[in-house]
């Protein structure tokens, strides 16, 4: 088999067919491996948007996932080929996400525990302090899909420019915010896997920080910002640190120190207590 890509969990392998296998490195154990693929077997069967799932495969004492190859390119490459229309570009992925958090979750087995299980095992928390993140993300559930880990990488555009969405692992269904909120994170401050040279890393923040701009000019007017971006944001910062991106986990941990005891208060649900907070105004 080819190798044809990889990531944090796995590398990719062309496969026969006009399959693709995605073999998950030997650390992850087969139950992760199992959940996500019914993960995306259900929600395959609810959008055009994923791809087609079809086995678990083990082979060199690895187990992967094949799934149908997309004819196409990643979208963090399809960007970078097409410079002049960076902005549509980006307002169709920003509709894409919109597309995801509206799908019906009646037939998608629920997977807020996730994000609830990251947040109580979080090392940048106290168990008072957990408890009221907890009772907050119960206030805002509004039952919408979130990818949980949506961004360029993991957006590929077919033949027909239309978007495929893959990796659904860290799937869950809460608020809407949360997804936004890490994919802002992501495209702004996440960290690639590909080594570069310090030119090269400088072009790609600089790149970041425009798609980034792109990104929230696109969602700041979507309804229930001023509520829930902000306190959301903080959350899934708080749940980047625990994935060991070394990278990022300074700069996460001052940024949790700094901000973590307005943010609870803003999150506080107890009688009395005021949740909703405003963004501090833009002048984009």
């Amino acid at each position: 088999m080819k190798k044809i890509g990889a990531g944090r969990t796995a590398e990719v392998y062309d496969y026969k067919d006009d399959k693709v296998l995605k073999l998950f490195y030997s650390a992850f154990s087969t139950n992760i491996i199992e959940d996500e693929y019914l993960i995306a077997k259900n929600i395959s069967t609810t959008t055009s948007l994923v791809p087609k799932v079809y086995d678990i495969v083990h082979t060199r004492n690895r187990t992967g996932i094949v799934y149908e190859k997309i004819k196409g390119e990643m979208l963090s490459d399809y960007l970078s080929g097409n410079i002049i229309s960076t902005r549509k570009i980006i307002r169709k992925f920003v509709q894409t996400q919109r597309r995801i958090s509206n799908i019906n979750v009646e037939n998608v087995p629920s997977h807020t525990n996730k994000l609830r299980q990251k947040i109580t095992g979080s090392c940048l928390l106290s168990d008072s302090e957990k408890e009221i993140v907890l009772k907050y993300l119960s206030i805002i559930n509004n039952n919408e899909l979130c990818h949980g880990d949506y961004h360029p990488e993991n957006v590929f555009v077919d033949q027909n420019h239309d978007f495929k969405v893959i990796d659904w692992a860290n799937m869950f269904v809460s608020n809407k915010y949360l997804d936004i909120a890490r994919t802002y994170y992501l495209i702004k401050s996440g960290q690639s896997l590909n080594g570069k040279t310090k030119l090269g890393s400088l072009i790609e923040w600089f790149g970041r920080q425009i798609i980034a701009k792109l990104y929230w000019e696109e969602v700041k007017a979507e309804e229930g910002r001023k509520e829930y971006f902000l306190p959301c944001l903080f959350i899934v910062i708080i749940t980047r640190y625990d994935e060991n991106i070394e990278q990022e986990k300074k700069r996460i941990y001052n940024y949790v120190r700094k901000n973590k005891e307005k943010m609870l208060k803003t999150m506080d649900v107890r009688e009395g207590v005021n949740w909703q907070v405003t963004m501090p105004s833009r002048k984009n």
